[in-house]
């Protein structure tokens, strides 16, 4: 009961992860009933996600001060009833044009109770234990992966679109208040911290942060993509909708696995963290080039249970390597200020990714693409100076 008490803000972390960005795992199975209903192109629908993109880069760097500042259960509190709800509106939208603006207010919800707001929260209440508490609440991306892809698929075997979208959000809403209610301290804020305006004002002149920055940024820009991608890319591959949803489960469980080796060994290596972030990023790269390349059904298995693991483990990955470069009075407002650095590849990646499925019919040649810039988020770590020693 003890063990359950002390690590029950990671928990509830992992709840908020599974609820929030963990939803993107199911956006690509809201395309196609989109894009019949609203007689618009994936290249259309495909930019759906880059308001996970653009909201919190603009107001990151103020959703991190607050983070830091003021109370993280109320914060959180709000942006779990505001996304929720913007998803069982966007169930009633008459057009698309409110389709976008519901999508825009989840977005702005998911910022507030999203990685910035948590992964600052853990740092600061597990010193020491970052990596550990960190993967711990990455853990509700593999849990998503792993039960809504199945429940959606089975939601909309039976319900519209429409329906399917408000039990599912009403659903999650009801979870997400009850597990920060209980789990979230009222207010979790480090003090007595002299240091802190100074390094405020001095961490955006520092090399690690722009290096840590980008590589981050392409490294989960692409699994932004790939959560769009996989659905049609596996049915253009002969799969039913059905064969999709259980090949996302199977990525979903790899990603615990890989999030579970890093709560079991990432404080252990936390001063040769860089490395462990480069060989992550450049299993990706080996995975998506052998999902390219398969042709059998056990071949897809091997290259997703190896993208799942290596995608997993790296999704605590921003935090972490900020925690062992920048103090934790400061460490949301290092990760929110370093928002703005996904919005290149944000913008594009997904549109340019449709527009390719629209005149080829394929998602073939974006999985090279996306290998190609996994290896250059790989090299970008690689150049960060040695963490600190603390």
């Amino acid at each position: 009961m003890q063990i359950i008490k002390t690590w029950l803000p990671a928990i509830t972390g992992m709840f908020c992860m599974a609820f929030g960005a963990g939803i993107m795992s199911i956006y690509g199975f809201f395309v196609e009933p989109l894009s019949q209903e609203f007689g618009v192109g994936a290249a259309v629908l495909n930019t759906g996600p880059i308001a996970l993109l653009v909201v919190p880069a603009c107001l990151g760097a103020l959703v991190g001060k607050m983070a830091d500042r003021l109370p993280i259960r109320n914060i959180m509190l709000v942006g779990a009833s505001l996304s929720m709800s913007a998803l069982i509106a966007i169930g009633l939208a008459p057009t698309l044009v409110w389709v976008a603006v519901g999508f825009l207010s989840f977005s702005l919800g998911l910022t507030l109770y999203g990685p910035v707001v948590v992964n600052g929260m853990l740092v600061k209440l597990y010193p020491g234990r970052e990596a550990r508490a960190l993967a711990l609440a990455a853990m509700g991306m593999s849990l998503a992966a792993i039960t809504l892809p199945p429940l959606t698929g089975s939601l909309l075997a039976y319900l519209d679109w429409r329906l399917a979208l408000q039990v599912l959000a009403a659903g999650l809403l009801v979870v997400l208040w009850a597990m920060i209610l209980i789990g979230t301290p009222h207010l979790v804020v480090v003090t007595g911290s002299v240091s802190e305006a100074p390094v405020a004002s001095a961490f955006y002149r520092t090399r690690e942060f722009w290096l840590i920055g980008l590589c981050v940024a392409l490294g989960l820009n692409v699994m932004i993509v790939l959560t769009v991608c996989f659905p049609p890319f596996f049915i253009g591959r002969g799969y039913t909708v059905a064969d999709a949803g259980w090949f996302l489960a199977i990525s979903g469980l790899a990603g615990l696995v890989g999030k579970s080796c890093l709560a079991w060994q990432g404080d252990a290596i936390r001063n040769a963290v860089k490395w462990l972030a480069a060989g992550l990023l450049v299993m990706q790269v080996v995975g998506l080039i052998l999902l390219y390349l398969s042709a059998d059904t056990w071949q897809v298995i091997v290259a997703l249970a190896l993208l799942g693991a290596a995608n997993g483990a790296f999704i605590p990955m921003h935090t972490y390597l900020n925690s062992r470069y920048f103090d934790a009075a400061i460490i949301s407002q290092v990760t929110g200020a370093q928002m703005p650095l996904f919005l290149p590849f944000g913008l594009t990646g997904a549109p340019l990714a449709g527009y390719v499925f629209d005149h080829s019919g394929s998602y073939d040649v974006v999985m090279l693409a996306l290998a190609a810039t996994l290896a250059v988020a790989a090299f970008l770590i690689a150049c960060t100076p040695p963490s600190k020693q603390r």
